[in-house]
């Protein structure tokens, strides 16, 4: 009896893991949906937290570019790791990142006073 091989084909989806990897001893994935929505996943102590931000393409532009993807990602990831270092109660976050963290906070004010 002959076996059949089995050919991995690469898939295109609307899910896109674009950052996986440990932080202080905690998974964090980072993952783009769709073309304009950015999620961070983290586990810490059995539970899993998330939170995401909205990043539109320029006006007349239907896809963000590779870097503004990478952007996106470095922003939210910059979100987790903050997330982590309060739940791990060492909160040790630079200026520079303590400013994205601010700006973050207050594009999730805009969006969430939008949906009242």
């Amino acid at each position: 009896m002959e076996t059949e091989q089995i050919k991995h084909t690469k898939t295109k989806g609307r899910v896109q893991v674009l950052k996986a990897g440990l932080y202080k001893n905690h998974m964090v994935y980072i993952r783009k949906i769709g073309i304009d929505y950015f999620e961070y996943l983290l586990e810490f102590n059995g539970e899993i937290y998330s939170s995401y931000i909205i990043i539109t393409p320029r006006e007349g532009k239907k896809k963000l570019s590779k870097k503004e993807i990478e952007e996106c990602a470095s922003l939210i990831y910059t979100g987790a790791t903050a997330t982590l270092d309060v739940l791990t109660d060492t909160v040790d976050i630079s200026e520079k990142d303590a400013k994205i963290v601010e700006i973050f906070e207050k594009s999730r004010e805009v969006v969430e006073g939008q949906k009242e």
